[in-house]
Formats: structure tokens, sequence, C-alpha cells
């Protein structure tokens, strides 16, 4: 049984017999389904597609009720199972006719035979019965993929035309291409392939007369000439009447690379900036081994029908193991293509240039140079004619070529997702990856998308039928053995060799800041963390990193941050695991005292009652300066995930002190965002390494804070414990013990004991104001209130808001005012003053949004939508609990789903 899509929805039995499908609605849900073979389609998407986003009340009822309708017609080779969060069809792709005509177009591009090609092709373009899903009203179901759909249709009719016109089917090339080309007039390849159909059917007059009825449009319509393929294919025609005057030219270009995937992208950036351009260089820029030579190849057979005289084609070898190719050398091979014998040509450079130039003058000839290393090879090779084209393809910038030759940068980055899967798919066949999408999709990630490694990857897999690609994931995420998996030792081919070639070229200072970082454990870093490991001053690490990146080894995401692969990181790791003469140990503790100072010095800005740990044993001779709360959230983000990786390490070597310190830094952030979770996992770190120093202070601060994280996370006894534990270290140093005892009033508050906690509470609120902590004084008032509102005392608690907020007027603004500002605000719902209750919400809720405080940002939405729930009904409340609800999911709380049973609970009434 099988699904139709390409036109009218169909659901046709084994015996190729229509099956009856009823209700428009139902088609529209099966149609949904198989468009997701295989993957769950949530009931929520289902209903807003079925219903146009806006589903009645009775909705999943009949959602239900379709669903149970498909499953009675529904027949072998297709299954609708019940799979949280909604339902799943599952089948083979050849029971969706809209897989089978993508994988048809896909094998016919990899077919080297014309007439197979054809074959395919043809079958391909059977299965379209009209436009895609035309009966179903659901307008923003397949909008995305018809799009899609239609264009590889359109490419699916080119790409059989060009083979038709290879095998002297002109005639058949002219039937397929006719009623597109009526459909899409100003769709010029398909407009030139036609135009060459016509002329080699003998039909030279209509072919003639579409170019210029083509021509009119595009200058009328769009106010462009025609482009170089149509302008091709126009020249081809007249060629009958008025041949050149050099019959024929070079055709250098080397075959496509089979299995080429994606680029989309790439490519029509190469049309946009090259195409219709005059004496155009293009310049395509990437690291090693990321598919530049490819790329370049697809383009160029792509454009060369719009270049009559010729296409050259030379690898510079700029990367290779032996010495790049000479210009000279270059020219000599160029000129002797072009016709010239070793006696005509020059002896030198110059007048070997100016010969090139003068034999390419008013000719329109395509050039491609591969693998350039620097601009002193491609200049001599550049011709002076006006209607030629150079590609270039570099692991360097080639900046000069930009400045002074004005060549357009196309950047070469890793594939897609998808297209990374599909390089595998194409050389592993669906049957295998389909098996193991799982690992398929792992093993797509550790090639770090990069074409090479992943062609590796699956020669490795070809040649070993019987090995699952799960075993080659598992041995690839031994890291230490990664890079040796990727390589080809017997071609010295790989990821590692290629690597080790831009990695030779770099000046020694480059050279050792490359090694050094393979000391950080993160692929990004910024140019403070990099002059860190050296122990050297920004201005230098930037001017290294600069050059690392000009040789592709490292990108330059942001300015002063740079990103890197995986398997570069590896490789990093790997030369300053295995040269002599570096002392890792003190390099590594220069950067961790370096991410120590500054995240400190971040922690300053974020959270209260901090005071600094001191300087390091090793203080950064560079570093970020920090001067406000926002610098401080903005470098926490751009750092969070080194951090934790730098914590990691510290904990790993035994850096016992620096340890317990950053995981307190790391809680500074953790807690602006209300990040529980996280705050627990830096807390199990840190308190292992204090309790190996047997440090009871670090302990105790560790401690009070854990104990409140567990106490929001449910886990009461817990959290009881540890801050009664909290308490006992904290004797001797009064501001501790202030935050030791709050702490453990809010855990007994948490555990529903008021009055103990009313005790502890107003025990720290004693020792806050002996020794006069404005900061400490509010947030324990905060606490006691909220304590009073558990005991239903809202007059109470709002009299210590009052003070708590009195208290804060005289302090810089920080996450304590925000907290005030809600529990005042629940303290008055409580009193039943609605409206003034609204107007605390609010207030908080914009300071929390202002000071990145994601936790009482959710509190305050939701306290919102509570207030306006009983003011306007739950319609006006909703946005503000959906707010809370996805601030909550982000943050991994459970109350995302207590809250969204409330939404469900309330759903009727909305409507």
């Amino acid at each position: 049984m099988r699904v139709n899509l390409l036109g009218t929805v169909e659901l046709v039995s084994a015996g190729s017999a229509p099956v009856q499908l009823g209700a428009a609605k139902r088609r529209t849900v099966l149609a949904a389904l198989a468009l997701e073979l295989n993957r769950v389609v949530s009931g929520d998407r289902l209903l807003s597609i079925v219903w146009n986003g806006a589903p009645p009340p009775q909705a999943k009822a009949a959602l239900q009720g379709h669903v149970a309708q498909l499953r009675k017609v529904l027949g072998p080779g297709l299954d609708l199972v019940t799979r949280a969060p909604g339902y799943l069809l599952e089948g083979e792709r050849s029971a969706v006719d809209v897989f089978v005509f993508e994988d048809l177009v896909r094998g016919a591009r990899e077919a080297v035979d014309d007439q197979t090609a054809v074959e395919q092709l043809t079958a391909a373009l059977k299965l379209w019965r009209g436009p895609f899903l035309t009966d179903v009203p659901s307008p923003g179901l397949g909008e995305a993929t018809a799009a899609k759909l239609e264009e590889l249709r359109l490419v699916a009719v080119q790409d059989m035309a060009e083979r038709l016109l290879r095998l002297d089917r002109a005639g058949d090339a002219v039937t397929a291409l006719a009623p597109l080309a009526e459909s899409y007039p100003l769709r010029e390849p398909l407009v030139a392939k036609l135009v060459l159909a016509l002329h080699r059917a003998g039909r030279q007059a209509e072919s003639l007369a579409l170019f210029h009825r083509t021509r009119k449009r595009l200058v009328d319509e769009l106010g462009v000439d025609p482009g170089p393929e149509l302008r091709a294919a126009y020249q081809a025609v007249l060629a009958v009447e008025e041949p050149p005057e050099v019959a024929g030219g070079p055709a250098q270009l080397p075959r496509e690379h089979r299995g080429f995937v994606g680029r989309e992208t790439e490519l029509a950036d190469l049309d946009d900036c090259l195409t219709g351009q005059d004496s155009a260089i293009g310049l395509l820029v990437g690291p090693p081994g990321v598919g530049k030579t490819a790329l370049a190849l697809r383009w160029a057979h792509r454009v060369a029908p719009g270049f009559p005289d010729g296409q050259l084609f030379l690898d510079l070898r700029g990367f290779d193991e032996t010495e790049p190719v000479d210009p000279r050398t270059a020219l000599m091979g160029f000129l002797r293509t072009l016709g010239l014998a070793d006696s005509q040509i020059s002896s030198t450079l110059d007048e070997q240039a100016a010969q090139y130039r003068s034999l390419l003058a008013d000719k329109r000839v395509l050039v491609v140079l591969d693998n350039a290393r620097s601009v002193g090879q491609v200049r001599p090779l550049l011709p002076g004619s006006a209607h030629c084209l150079v590609l270039v393809t570099s692991r360097h910038g080639l900046n000069d070529l930009v400045v002074t030759e004005g060549a357009s940068v196309v950047p070469v980055t890793t594939l897609e997702r998808t297209a990374a899967a599909d390089l595998l798919v194409g050389m592993l066949g669906r049957r295998r990856t389909d098996l193991e999408p799982e690992a398929t999709a792992e093993l797509v990630e550790l090639c770090d998308r990069l074409p090479l490694a992943l062609r590796i990857a699956g020669a490795r897999l070809t040649s070993r039928p019987r090995w699952t690609i799960r075993s080659l994931v598992d041995e690839l995420h031994d890291e230490q053995s990664r890079l040796a998996a990727l390589s080809l030792p017997e071609a010295r081919r790989g990821v590692r060799a290629a690597l080790a070639v831009s990695y030779r070229e770099l000046p020694e200072g480059a050279a050792r800041m490359f090694r050094r970082l393979g000391l950080h454990p993160g692929t990004d870093l910024d140019c403070y963390a990099a002059a860190a490991l050296l122990d050297i001053n920004v201005a230098t690490a930037r001017t290294h990193l600069r050059t690392a990146a000009y040789a592709n080894l490292l990108h330059e995401s942001t300015p002063d941050r740079y990103s890197r692969h995986d398997l570069v990181r590896l490789f990093a790791r790997h030369l300053v695991a295995t040269e002599p003469g570096e002392d890792n140990a003190v390099s590594t503790e220069r950067l961790l005292d370096y991410y120590l100072h500054v995240a400190d010095t971040a922690r300053a800005h974020l959270a209260d009652h901090v005071r600094p740990f001191g300087d390091p044993v090793h203080p950064p001779a560079s570093f970020p300066v920090l001067s406000s709360h926002n610098d401080a959230v903005h470098w926490f983000t751009l750092e969070e995930a080194n951090l934790r990786l730098v914590l990691e390490i510290a904990a790993n070597n035994r850096h016992h002190e620096r340890t317990w310190k950053l995981a307190l830094c790391l809680d500074a952030f953790y807690f602006r965002r209300g990040n529980r979770v996280d705050r627990l996992n830096a807390f199990r770190v840190g308190l292992h390494a204090a309790r190996a120093l047997d440090d009871s202070h670090a302990e105790a601060m560790l401690l009070l804070r854990m104990s409140a994280t567990l106490a929001d996370l449910g886990r009461l006894e817990d959290a009881v414990w540890e801050s009664s534990r909290a308490v006992q270290l904290a004797a001797g140093d009064p501001h501790l013990e202030c935050a030791a005892l709050d702490s453990l009033g809010y855990s007994l508050l948490a555990a529903g004991e008021f009055e103990k906690a009313r005790d502890r509470t107003t025990e720290a609120l004693t020792v806050a104001r002996d020794i006069g902590d404005v900061r400490a004084q509010a947030t324990v008032l905060n606490n006691l209130a909220n304590v009073l509102l558990g005991m239903n005392e809202a007059d109470e608690a709002l009299q210590c808001m009052k003070e708590a907020l009195w208290l804060l007027a005289s302090v810089a603004l920080s996450t304590s005012h925000v907290t005030a500002l809600h529990t005042a605000g629940s303290a008055l719902w409580q009193l039943g003053r609605t409206a003034e209750a609204l107007q605390f919400q609010v207030d908080g809720l914009e300071l929390a949004e202002q000071l990145g405080d994601q936790y009482q940002a959710a509190a305050c939405h939701r306290a919102i939508g509570d207030a306006l729930e009983q003011i306007g009904g739950a319609h006006v409340a909703t946005p503000h609990w959906q707010a809370a609800v996805r601030l909550y999911r982000e943050l991994r709380l459970a109350d995302a789903e207590e809250l969204t049973a409330k939404l469900a609970r309330r759903e009727p009434a909305a409507g």
C-alpha cells in the first residue's frame, strides 16, 4: 500500500486500486503523517495543520476519529501508531510517492550512463499527477515542501533534457521542456536547454525566436540581459551560420565528484557574484577537506556552456606534501594548451603572462585554479579579457586578490546536517543507513560534517559490509584515536594529513599558539584565553590567531572570538601532547586562573554578598574589562560551555581550590538564570573539592546555596539537612552564618515547617542587622515575608517587604529587587489588592528581563497571568502563562508541566 501526494492525496492498495478516504480533513491528516514518514508528529501540530491554526474545542476528539478511520483502511506496508506526543506513520520510503520521486532524481544524478539516468528521471516525472497536495485545504502544510519539490521537478526536467541531448534525442528533449518553458518563461536554464533542443531538432527559426522573446521579457520585466548559459545556447545556434574562427577549445575540467550533495547556498552565491559579470574572479575559501574542489567543479560544469572558447583547469598543489606549482610552469602548460609550440613561448614570466593574455583577448574562457597557496601563484594566470571568468579555491583568504583584483569571496563551511547525511546515504545505500538512523546522525557529527572525513568513514564501512555503522561510531567516540581512524595511511591522505600541511605553513609564533590551543577544551575561545595559555599580551595573541585563521585552521566567528571544528581541536591536542619543550601543566594552570579571575569579576555583578577571591596564582596579563551587569551576563553566556569544561579539567587534575571557586562563579550565573539542575551539578563538583581540602568555610558557602536548590527541586529533607550542616560550619563568620541561617529558613519554609522557618529567618535577620549589611537584611526580610505568607499573615509579610524595598532603594539594582517586587506583589494578592499586586509583578517582570533573570521572569509572568485571569478572564491571562511555561522549559523545571496542566484546564473557558 502506498500514499500519493504529487497531485491529489491518494491511498492506493497493492492492486493499485484507490481507497476511499472520505473527509478532506482525513486526507490532510494522512498527508501530514506521510510527509513525516517514520517521525512522530505531535497532536498539537496535527490540530494546527488540520484546522489552520484555530482548532475548535472538539478538534482533539475529531482528530482521534480521523486516526481511527485511517487505521481501518491502511494495509500492508503502512502502520499508524500512537507514540507520545502524537502519532507516527511507519513504512518504507517506497510507500510515499514524494520520497520515491526524490530517490529516483538522486539516483539519476549519480548515474554515469545517460540512458539509465533518462529512464530514472522519466519514472520520477511520471509520478506527478498534478500540483502537490492539490486537494488539501491546509495552506501551512506543504508550502515549503511544495516549493522544494517544484524546484526539484524543474531541475529533473532540465537534467533529463541534457541527457537526452547527449543521446541525440533532441525531439524528446523538446517534448519534455516545452510545457514547462511556457509556465516558467523567465527561468533561463530551462529556456537555454529548450533553445539548444529546438536547434538540434532542426527547428532553428523557433529556437532563435524563443531566445529573442525571452531576452525581451528579461529586459522588460526584470531589467537584466540574458545570463551566460542562455547566451551560450544562442551562440550555439548562430554557429551553424557563423562558425568560430578557431574550431573548438580546451575542455580541461575534470569530471564532477560522484555523490556531490548540498551546497545550494554556495552555488547560488557563486551565481550572484559571478554570473553576467565582466572579468569576474571568484574565490572559494575554506578549511582542509571541506569540499572546495568538488563545489568548484559542480559550478564550473554548470556554467561551462557559457564559455564556448573553452575551459582551463589547473591544480596548483598549494597544500600538497610537494612544492606548489610554479607560475611559470603553470603558464607553460596553459600556453601549450592554447596552441603555442615550446619554441614560441617566451622565456620570462612577465612575457609569458603577456602572451597568455593576448591569446585570451576577445575570447570567453573559464579558468579554474584549484588549491592556490598565494596570490603570487594566481596573479600571472589571470586573463586580461573582459569576457573570461576565473574561479580560485584556497585554504587561505588571499585578501590581496580581493583588494587589488576585486575578487568575490564565497566561504565554504562544513555541510549542513541533511546534506552530510545524504553523502553517507549515497556511499552506503539507504537500506543500510535507515537501519541505524541514530548511529548515522552521530557519525555525521563525529566527522564534523566535513566531506573528507565523511568520505573516509563511508569508504571504511563500504569496504566492510558486515560492520554496523554503530561499530564505527563507537570507535570514533575515542578521541585518542579518532584522527587516525579518519585517515588513509596507505595513501598519506586523510584529515590529519590535510591539517598537518596547513599547520606546517604557520610561522613559529602562530604555530606555537596553535599547539597551545590543544590544551583548551572548547571548540571556541577568545583572544584573552589564548593569550593566557602563552602568558602573552592580547595584541600578540590576536596576531597569531588571525594568522591561523588565514590558514583556515580557525574561524573568526565574531571579532576577537575564534571557533574550530572538533577534529581541529583533536589535531591541536595531538600536537601539544607529542611536541617536546612545552610545559603543559603550567599553561593549563594559567588557563584555569584566567577563567577564574574573569568569572570572579563577573560574579560580583550578578550576585549579592560577594567577597572577591583575590588574585590567582597566575594573574592573566590581559583580560576583558567587565564593568556592568550586562557585561557579566554576556561574558558568562559566551563562556558557559568553556567554563563547564574548565571546571571538569580543574576537578580531574585535583586543583581543588580552583575547582570550588569556579563552581561558585558558575553558580552565580546559573542562579541568575534560575538554572537549578546545572547549579546542583556544579555544587557537587565544588563540594568534592572543598572536602578534599578540608575547607569548612568553602563547604559552608557551597552547602547553603545547594540547600536552596534542593528545596526548589522538591528534595526537602536533603535541603534541610544540608542547610543545617552549613549553619554548623559557618560558626564564627557572621556574614556566612547569616546566609546559612537564611538558607535553613528557606528550606524549612519549603518543607512546610513554618514556625521553625520563622525562627531561623528571624535569627538571620538579627545577625544581618548586627553586621549592618543592607542587602543581607533585604534578602532575609524577603524570605521572612514568604514564611509569613505561608502562615496566612499577609499584613505582616507586606510590612517586611516595605522595609526590604526601602533598604534596597539605597543600593544598586540586582536580582534582590526583582525578588522583593515579586514577593510584595504576592502579599498584596493574598490581601485581595489585585490591581496593586499586578503592578508590582509587571514592575518585577520588567526588571527581571532587564537583568536576564529567567526564573524570576517566569515567576512574574505566572503571577501576572493569575491576576489577569481574575480581572479579565483566562483568555487575557494565557499569553503570560504560556511565556512562563516557555521559560520553565528552558530551565528544565517541573513548574512547566504543572502550569501546562493548568492551561489545559482553562482551555474550554478560553474558547
